[in-house]
Formats: structure tokens, C-alpha cells, sequence
């Protein structure tokens, strides 16, 4: 499940690197124990790695770029996916409640929010996802870490494994994990800053093969890593073919 926040401002300006500030504001939502708590600072667990199982977008809107701050006209939105309908609630709540939000110590006026699910499905669908956050792939070994592109043969291992050790954090074994890559559509380049750190990831379109559960997963949390600082959220833009199994 996902919400869309809608918000407006005349001239509101934010850094390019925005990710830390938004993920910032998205902690801010919630209360500052339970549920808060347990998301800022615990996270969900599978072996020595930690989740957060949600996963926002970036800011859509019309904007220019002036001494790397982006100056978004006047409405711009965002979206925030999580598995945890708890955790969305929370946020619909408070956001439902009040008549501003406040982002980079700014108050934007709250305009709509918008509640999104996927429709349930059986058997194994072609589909179309594009990138709503940039994706994010990479394996660590020996404290040093590979990138990969969406194209390249490994990518899709490592998406997978990270699947499965999403699911099995957040106490939601998927029984049959199916995600192939068709067709890789585009994929153009993007050097992310999340704080200290640059991320080579990926805004891309591409065909896949899937289920309902995993297509599902993955909508809620997000493909691959470090999707609660905003990488790696899909949207379902086309359905294909429908086989049954």
C-alpha cells in the first residue's frame, strides 16, 4: 500500500541531495515511540542486516535548478509505500490533521493524499515497472562494495536475495519469489548523495516476470537496497500477458 502526499508552496526550494531531508521528514510523522521508535531505530532483522520495509519516492512537480538547489514552481508531490499498513496510517493520520507539513524547516501547505494499492492477481503476470526512486544494487565483501546496472547478468541475484531477506526480516516469507528481468528498457545513471556517501543507481523502465505476492512485496518496500532512504521504489505501469499456473 502506498499514500501520495500533494503539497504546495510558490518557489519552495530544496537541495538536489534531498533524500536525507525527506527521510528526515517522513521519521518526523511519526510518534516518537512504538511505531516511531521501532522504524527509526530498530528497523526488522535477518541475520547481521537491518530493514526498515518502506520505501519513498522522489519530489515530482515543475521545478528549475539555481546553485544546486531545486526550485519546484508551486505544487510538487511525493510518495511513501510500506508493508506495514500501521506505519501508513500513522503518517494518513497525522498528515489528515494538519493544514502543513513541515520540509526543510519550511511549513508547505498539505493540498490531497492519496491512498494506492495494486489489484490482486493469480498465476504469473508480464509486467512494466519504471522507477519512482532510483535503484540501487550492489554486493559488499571484505568492506568493499560492487555496483551494479539494472542490465547487468548479476543484478538479478542480488535483487533476489534481498527479497528474501525483506521478507524474512519483516516476518513475511514470500513461498515463491518470482522476479525476471525481460528487458531492461532504459536505464540512465545517477549519482545519488545520502548524506556523506554517493550511490551510483539507476533510473530505469524494464519488463518483468512476476507473481502477486512478489510484485506486491516489492511495491510496499521496494526493489533492492537502501530503500528507506529512497531508493528503489517501482510503479506498475503496464500489464501484460497472463499465465496461469
Amino acid at each position: 500500500m502506498r499514500i501520495r502526499i500533494s503539497l504546495s508552496k510558490d518557489n519552495f526550494s530544496i537541495p538536489i541531495a534531498y533524500q536525507s531531508i525527506l527521510q528526515g521528514t517522513i521519521y518526523a510523522l511519526l510518534s516518537k515511540t512504538d511505531i516511531g521508535y521501532q522504524y527509526h531505530e530498530v528497523g526488522y532483522q535477518y541475520l547481521n542486516k537491518k530493514f526498515k520495509c518502506f520505501v519513498f519516492s522522489q519530489l515530482f512537480g515543475k521545478y528549475s535548478i539555481q546553485d544546486k538547489y531545486m526550485i519546484f514552481k508551486d505544487q510538487f508531490y511525493f510518495y511513501i509505500s510500506s508493508q506495514d499498513e500501521n506505519f501508513l496510517r500513522e503518517i494518513y493520520n497525522v498528515l489528515l490533521k494538519n493544514e502543513y507539513l513541515i520540509l526543510c524547516n519550511e511549513k508547505i501547505k498539505i493540498e490531497d493524499i492519496y491512498i494506492f494499492d495494486i489489484q490482486p492477481f493469480s498465476g504469473i503476470k508480464k509486467i512494466d515497472i519504471k522507477m519512482l526512486s532510483p535503484l540501487l544494487i550492489y554486493s559488499t565483501k571484505d568492506n568493499y562494495s560492487t555496483y551494479y546496472k539494472p542490465s547487468d547478468s548479476k543484478a538479478l541475484d542480488f535483487i533476489i536475495q534481498n527479497i528474501k531477506n525483506k521478507s524474512l526480516a519483516y516476518g513475511y516469507p514470500i513461498n515463491d519469489i518470482v522476479f525476471r528481468i525481460k528487458n531492461v528498457q532504459y536505464e540512465k545513471k545517477r549519482m545519488i548523495k545520502f548524506k556523506e556517501c554517493f550511490y551510483p543507481s539507476y533510473l530505469c523502465q524494464m519488463e518483468i516476470e512476476t507473481n502477486y505476492e512478489t510484485l506486491s512485496f516489492i511495491y510496499n518496500c521496494g526493489l533492492s537496497s537502501k530503500n528507506s532512504c529512497g531508493f528503489g521504489m517501482i510503479e506498475v505501469i503496464r500489464e501484460k500477458s497472463h499465465i496461469l499456473i
